[in-house]
């Protein structure tokens, strides 16, 4: 599976223009590689459009003061690879999940 992982200083310019600059929110959806590539993330080409092409597809980015609001767990996540963090979107969830299924709340 592709993945990602940030320089820390990557991370952090990253989360600040995505949670400030609509401008670069835009260009984030619009050509994520080069918004990657803007804030200072070096890449393999190949590397970086496999892990956009399998893992970027339809998403969308969060309001501005959602980001900011989740900035530590999101640089946690960005700096220790996308492959090993798998965030909880599920929003209101009651049931208490593992790999096998639902369990009993």
């Amino acid at each position: 599976m592709p993945r990602l992982q940030l320089e820390p200083v990557v991370a952090a310019r990253l989360i600040d223009r995505l949670s400030t600059d609509d401008v670069f929110r835009d260009r984030f959806t619009t050509d994520t590689a080069a918004a990657l590539h803007e804030v200072g993330h070096i890449a393999d080409v190949a590397e970086l459009n496999a892990f956009l092409g399998s893992c970027f597809c339809g998403v969308t980015v969060a309001d501005k003061a959602t980001i900011a609001g989740a900035r530590d767990e999101i640089y946690k996540m960005l700096t220790q690879g996308t492959a090993h963090s798998v965030p909880a979107l599920d929003a209101n969830v009651v049931v208490a999940r593992n790999l096998r299924g639902p369990l009993a709340a």
